[in-house]
């Protein structure tokens, strides 16, 4: 099922032909579930909608602007409901838009798209916005709805969403693009800009987990960090297998963020009301131990179309200058970027030293434009990886502890050789360490330790556990 954009105001029409035949959901399972759990809510809200309203208190000039707004906000739900969606012009995500409007809600169309709706926070938690840079929150969720850019649930996360940064000649060659590739199945939706000869430029993918079962994150102590970091394994491992399609692996920093399927401004295509894998399916399918730094190389090489050993001189060329552009700014207090810092908006940062080094970096290659798509991902994954406290003093390192060993060496390699030998053993030593007063906490408390249990209490791996264990006597 593919949709595309509505038509103007002047001559509306319905988002989807009613002729098309759905695919529908399976009989049972957890889509069934899903499906009556949303037709008893809907109900609830239909029945509930009749009742009388309230007896207000008493108007007075401090609950004034309260009543209005809420009075504002009920009749442009209702406007939304009963005449849809309307667009006036403007510009969205830096792009000029034309008027059009849209009937209905996208939701009523697909189980894929009420899913969405589901993994979306309460209004009061909901974060929207125009431009991927700039979020706000909403007070009316189905209004909130209709913004082009969303942040899913962060919480309880029960999607992988996946940004390709290539452009396709249309719906048809995407999905032809997916179907090559080794995976359990095609995404649940896409959603992207479709321009006048039908290209689509720069989709998100998104595949859903099962109904129910989402992945909790949070810093309470009954949290699972193992389940956490399964999630994210399998999300770089989606995002690993799709790097031949333009997948960005620096949208791992704020993986739930995406291009909102259910706002009249996308157009999408659904393209999978039936499979919902689970997380150990989907390990079963991709890499899960993906390296995030080797991966963001590869995405360069590939977004770039360059030699691949010219491709990583750049990368690190380019990492190198990002770090220093990085604590220069830092140690001269700029404004923009002490803001960033701040507010914990990454995006903005990358876009700072994007436009400090793309001048520098155009020049210093054969073909600048190649330069600038490594440069892309190199601000990305610095933006994310940057600690200010590197700027500090760090008395917590002993950078003289292997001067006697490496003071006859003069080749770099050997010296650094002797560095990592030296940092190896302290690594080990702690961890020996961390396993020891985790066995001894575990057996004062009258439990038993086994490798499964100090991994969860220590964070540390079973393998790691398993090597530290005292007398290499496991359980």
């Amino acid at each position: 099922m593919t949709a595309r954009l509505g038509s103007t105001p002047s001559q509306s029409t319905p988002f989807f032909d009613p002729n098309r035949q759905q695919i529908l959901p399976p009989p049972d399972g957890p889509v069934r579930a899903f499906e009556t759990r949303w037709a008893e809510e809907r109900w609830l809200r239909d029945a509930m909608s009749d009742w009388p309203s309230p007896k207000s208190g008493k108007v007075t000039p401090e609950n004034q602007v309260f009543i209005e707004r809420a009075v504002t906000r009920r009749e442009l739900i209702h406007r939304r409901l009963a005449e849809g969606f309307a667009f006036h012009g403007g510009t969205i995500g830096g792009r000029w838009r034309e008027a059009f409007s849209e009937r209905g809600l996208r939701s009523d169309a697909s189980h894929v798209l009420r899913r969405i709706v589901q993994l979306t926070p309460r209004q009061s938690a909901m974060q929207v916005g125009r431009s991927k840079d700039v979020m706000f929150s909403t007070d009316a969720k189905i209004l909130g709805l209709d913004e082009p850019w969303l942040v899913l649930n962060s919480e309880v996360r029960g999607a992988f969403r996946i940004d390709l940064d290539h452009v396709f000649p249309s719906w048809a060659a995407l999905r032809y693009e997916f179907e090559q590739l080794r995976l359990p199945c095609l995404p649940h939706v896409v959603v992207g800009f479709e321009d006048e000869n039908g290209r689509i430029e720069r989709p998100h993918a998104i595949y859903l987990l099962p109904y129910n079962e989402g992945v909790w994150f949070s810093d309470d102590v009954r949290c699972r960090k193992d389940v956490m970091a399964f999630w994210r394994g399998v999300h770089a491992g989606i995002t690993k297998s799709l790097l031949p399609l333009g997948a960005d692996p620096g949208a791992l920093s704020n993986a739930m963020r995406t291009k909102n399927p259910l706002s009249p401004f996308w157009s999408i295509a659904i393209w999978n009301e039936t499979t919902f894998p689970n997380l150990s399916e989907w390990e079963d399918w991709v890499d899960t131990r993906t390296d995030r730094r080797k991966m963001i190389r590869e995405s360069a090489a590939t977004l770039a179309t360059a030699d691949r050993k010219a491709s990583n001189v750049l990368f690190t060329t380019f990492q190198a200058w990002a770090y220093e552009i990085l604590a220069a700014l830092h140690r001269a207090g700029d404004t923009a970027y002490l803001e960033a810092i701040r507010t914990g908006d990454r995006d903005a940062l990358a876009k700072l030293l994007f436009y400090a080094l793309v001048p520098r970096a155009s020049q210093s290659a054969d073909h600048p434009r190649q330069a600038q798509a490594i440069l892309y991902r190199v601000v990305d994954y610095a933006s994310v990886r940057w600690d200010p406290d590197r700027c500090k003093p760090d008395q917590t390192k002993d950078r003289g502890a292997c001067a006697n060993e490496v003071a006859a060496i003069r080749d770099v390699s050997a010296r650094q050789a002797v560095g990592a030998y030296y940092a190896h053993g302290l690594r080990r030593s702690r961890s020996a360490n961390m396993v020891q007063e985790a066995i001894e906490a575990v057996q004062a408390a009258g439990e038993v330790a086994t490798v499964t249990s100090i991994a969860r209490r220590t964070g540390l791996s079973r393998v790691t556990v398993r090597t530290n264990w005292p007398g290499h006597t496991m359980r």
